[in-house]
């Protein structure tokens, strides 16, 4: 019989840390995440630990968009939160929020942290909703909603990465003894290299007229270069009124 989990990850945790991944590689320019991986490396890993299967039941994602009064183009961060819905069976809770010019503070600090805290006692309160959270985020802002879930019944893996947020990782035995989860942390630089997006060449056809090319995106939509192309020229076009305004 398996145990159920859900993985909650902090995205902007995530992201903010990633250069650390790319380190662990000697990969500098950087790599995409694999998303449709993650979840399963993970459990993978702590099934080995429990000596049981894990059966992932959800993934949620959480993270923030700038809002449209902060002038940002969002249409990158749209797709790919899309994308992890879509192509990757994640749920997603994003949150809208202002962001002023450099040297303004941000006003995001906590919002992935109370969303994620307040889904994981949520889904805590359903009957057997799930037995493990695993949260992909090594916040101390977690702690008290962590043991919370403890005392509901619920047991905490958490994933880290080592130097994350400029900050020593705690050894096990800290984590242990401040009552906030249940096995040892895994870290995600430790499987940099089974978490790294490898894309491969394939044919797909273009939405928009129909042609075939070969490529290596994966997402739901493909257009050709061609229908790129015109999307650009016409874009630019459109945006040129309104630099000149």
């Amino acid at each position: 019989m398996s145990v159920k989990a859900i993985v909650f990850v902090d995205g902007n945790w995530l992201y903010r840390n990633r250069p650390l991944l790319f380190t662990k590689l000697g990969e500098e320019n950087g790599f995409e995440i694999d998303y449709r991986k993650l979840p399963k490396v993970l459990c993978e890993d702590l099934a080995n630990y429990l000596d049981e299967d894990v059966d992932v039941v959800r993934t949620t994602y959480f993270g923030t968009i700038p809002s449209p009064r902060s002038g940002f183009n969002t249409a990158k961060q749209n797709a790919f939160y899309d994308f992890l819905e879509r192509s990757c069976g994640y749920e997603t809770e994003i949150h809208e929020v202002d962001i002023g010019g450099p040297g303004e503070p941000r006003n995001d600090e906590h919002w992935v942290d109370i969303a994620l805290a307040s889904s994981a006692l949520y889904y805590a309160a359903q009957p057997a909703s799930y037995d493990i959270a695993v949260v992909v985020g090594d916040d101390p802002n977690y702690a008290p909603a962590l043991r919370r879930l403890r005392q509901l019944g619920k047991r905490v893996q958490m994933v880290g990465i080592h130097g994350a947020d400029g900050k020593s990782i705690q050894p096990d035995a800290v984590h242990l003894q401040s009552r906030t989860c249940d096995f040892p942390p895994i870290f995600l630089d430790t499987h940099a290299a089974d978490i790294k997006l490898v894309r491969e060449m394939v044919k797909r056809k273009c939405k928009q007229c129909g042609k075939e090319e070969m490529t290596t995106w994966a997402g739901p939509d493909f257009f050709c270069s061609d229908c790129r192309g015109k999307h650009r020229v016409v874009s630019e076009a459109n945006a040129a009124p309104e630099e000149q305004a």
